[in-house]
């Protein structure tokens, strides 16, 4: 598996709450490809540093952008940034580390973890029951809801039935809308493997529409000036919680973290922030 390798630094501005979108910070972290830098950085690893396995395709939690190189002269660097990777560097603080993050491919985030890679993973990970069999989690930090899109929102829940919907692949709504298919034969789903191409399925008539969580659809929904959405009904609570290797000893220390953030106001300026 290839890796790419960012560090972000301990400094971490006040997040003002008038900030939106997906604009680089300071904090961010230069790319490394090579597999003698990704072994150099796996070794240099240690307590002083938090090794975050993300997946950057999921505005706004994580989302690459360029930003321009340092010295004004190179060409644009890839940078990271997004809702988790805030969230990260504030917990890292905390802990009194560095934090450095590795891209990774959804599916290898969870093993990264169990192959002690990563110290911990956040790409909008729900703790289902199926992964808290190969990893443990954290408090859950974020919670959502489902959200139906579609050309100017005609679609309702109680149409589902022989309609063709897409899904980002590895989501939540992915697995909520396979449940779906149980007692609506009829429902046809569609995966997709990033959001931009299940937004585009849906502005050319490919999908009747998408489940997506409904932060996302309002941030999509901004771009795609004939699609709407629309809230649907839960029938439980979503959320996104902190993948860590089994019996890992920051467990409590990231819950210790995570409950200061709240505490502190600092969680309610990343929402403003990035979901506002």
């Amino acid at each position: 598996m290839k890796r790419r390798w960012f560090l972000a630094g301990l400094t971490l501005s006040v997040v003002s709450t008038s900030c939106r979108g997906a604009e680089p910070s300071d904090s961010a972290a230069n790319s490394a490809t090579s597999d003698s830098e990704d072994r150099n950085n796996q070794v240099a690893r240690g307590s002083s540093i938090l090794v975050m396995a993300t997946t950057p395709n999921y505005p706004p939690y994580q989302q690459i952008v360029a930003r321009d190189a340092e010295n004004g002269n190179g060409p644009e660097e890839p940078d990271i940034v997004g809702f988790d990777i805030d969230l990260a560097g504030l917990i890292a603080a905390r802990l009194d580390r560095q934090l450095s993050i590795i891209d990774l491919p959804f599916d290898d985030l969870l093993p990264a973890l169990a192959e002690g890679e990563a110290d911990i993973a956040m790409a909008a990970l729900a703790p289902s029951r199926s992964r808290q069999q190969l990893v443990d989690f954290s408090d859950i930090y974020y919670r959502s809801r489902h959200a139906l899109v579609s050309i100017d929102g005609y679609l309702r829940s109680r149409d589902l039935g022989y309609q063709s919907i897409g899904v980002h692949s590895g989501s939540v709504q992915a697995r909520f809308a396979q449940r779906l298919t149980d007692r609506l034969p009829g429902l046809y789903i569609e995966y997709y493997d990033s959001l931009t191409q299940l937004f585009d399925a849906i502005d050319t008539g490919e999908i009747a529409g998408a489940i997506v969580e409904a932060n996302i659809a309002d941030d999509y929904t901004d771009r795609y000036a004939d699609i709407s959405a629309r809230v649907m009904p839960a029938e439980e609570p979503t959320g996104s919680a902190i993948a860590l290797p089994q019996n890992s000893p920051l467990r409590r220390d990231i819950n210790a973290a995570l409950s200061d953030i709240k505490a502190s106001g600092e969680m309610d300026r990343l929402i403003t922030r990035w979901f506002g």
